[in-house]
């Protein structure tokens, strides 16, 4: 989610400190794009969340605040280490989810 926001602002104003000092909460986007960067963000924290169901709770908590704010590099990297490498996740809800989507 940062990094997309990050990159509306870029484009938008075409320098990366002028737009935040000038408008914080201004993107520049149509608010249905906000809208689904956050359901993205929710989905990919989900997925974080489920997949350290056996770590210590501060790692799981740090790794899913991680995978809410950048959810496109944390989605990148699920998909290769976790479907490309078949390495399974913890958890075993999230990986009948993952494998019944990709053998459709």
């Amino acid at each position: 989610m940062l990094e997309l926001f990050t990159a509306f602002n870029i484009i938008g104003s075409g320098n990366l400190n002028e737009g935040f000092e000038e408008e914080p909460y201004k993107f520049g986007v149509p608010v249905w794009w906000i809208i689904v960067a956050l359901l993205i963000s929710f989905g990919t924290a989900y997925i974080a969340y489920e997949c350290n169901e056996y770590e210590k709770p501060a790692t799981r908590a740090l790794s899913t605040i991680i995978a809410f704010f950048f959810s496109g590099f944390y989605l990148i990297y699920y998909f290769i280490v976790h479907v490309l490498f078949d390495r399974k996740c913890g958890s075993r809800g999230i990986n009948n989810i993952v494998r019944n989507i990709v053998k459709k």
